[in-house]
């Protein structure tokens, strides 16, 4: 997700902010259609104002430095890159102390006892409207996009959108089946991860463990069938950034209720305006690093 903002912010082709987009609309019928007909009960995160904003802010920020965002750190480590199995360390880590010590009081200090919220109900609008009205919107950029880009190239941005949707779907259809619906994510199974290790907690062996666990694996799987070679020089500077990086997601995840993953493939879907506000905050971040010239690490 972090090269979707990269586009946005330098004008270069969209390919993965098109992929992004499509798998949004995808979910967005999708679990909407579950919610409508009571198949998924969802429990809508909680808007903490400004902590909420914040939270967003620094997992930008963090996703700059670590050089991908909370999703991708975990299929590059699967691809052989060491660095970015540090930021999993430090994203856990963080995480897992974020969640122990860090969250509560800062939520109250900045954000009181927080909202849980719809984008429809804050607007006063009926869902589906609502729903329809950005599928239209999406559907004319898709249409000028497509235009201007020969047909051969958008395949690939397309089937990649379209098949995160159906994965972030069944996400939905099988976290309900666990008890506890709440698509795809990945600040909750690293600090699962964390409190496992240092716990010994076997209660962390859930849902949401399993999923990041596997995505190295699967990252694996596919960069061997590819022939990709992951060996790269690794700068010096290259290991404290992604301990940096790390951190800072993991700080910023748990803050602002869920990571980029979490906030953009599971609540923007659902309207969650807790989760439209931090993908823009998230943005923000990403901004400032960018500008900072933090990719350049």
């Amino acid at each position: 997700m972090l090269s979707a903002f990269f586009e946005v912010f330098t004008g270069r082709a969209p390919d993965t902010l098109r992929a992004y987009l499509l798998a949004v609309l995808v979910q967005m019928l999708a679990v909407n259609a579950f919610i409508e007909f009571g198949n998924v009960q969802v429990s809508y995160l909680r808007f903490f104002g400004l902590a909420t904003a914040l939270g967003g802010f620094a997992l930008g920020l963090g996703m700059v430095l670590a050089m991908g965002c909370a999703g991708a750190v975990f299929y590059r480590a699967g691809e052989g890159r060491f660095d970015y199995l540090i930021a999993i360390g430090a994203y856990g880590l963080s995480a897992w102390i974020s969640n122990q010590w860090l969250v509560v009081p800062i939520r109250r200090l900045l954000g009181g006892e927080g909202m849980p919220l719809a984008l429809p109900r804050a607007l006063g609008l009926d869902r589906w409207i609502t729903v329809a009205v950005i599928v239209l919107i999406a559907l004319l950029w898709f249409i000028r996009e497509r235009q201007r880009i020969p047909l051969l190239q958008t395949w690939s941005s397309i089937r990649t959108g379209i098949a995160l949707g159906i994965v972030g779907t069944l996400a939905w259809i099988t976290s309900t089946l666990t008890g506890y619906p709440s698509g795809l994510g990945t600040v909750e199974g690293s600090a699962n991860i964390a409190e496992l290790i240092l716990r010994a907690d076997l209660a962390a062996l859930d849902w949401h463990f399993f999923l990041v666990v596997t995505i190295p694996l699967g990252a694996a799987i596919a960069s061997a069938r590819r022939g990709k070679d992951p060996s790269k020089p690794l700068k010096s500077r290259r290991i404290p950034q992604a301990i940096l990086g790390g951190a800072l997601m993991g700080i910023g995840a748990t803050i602002a209720g869920g990571d980029n993953i979490y906030h953009g493939l599971a609540g923007v879907p659902i309207l969650a305006l807790a989760s439209i506000v931090v993908m823009l905050c998230i943005g923000a971040g990403v901004w400032v690093g960018i500008r900072l010239g933090w990719l350049n690490g």
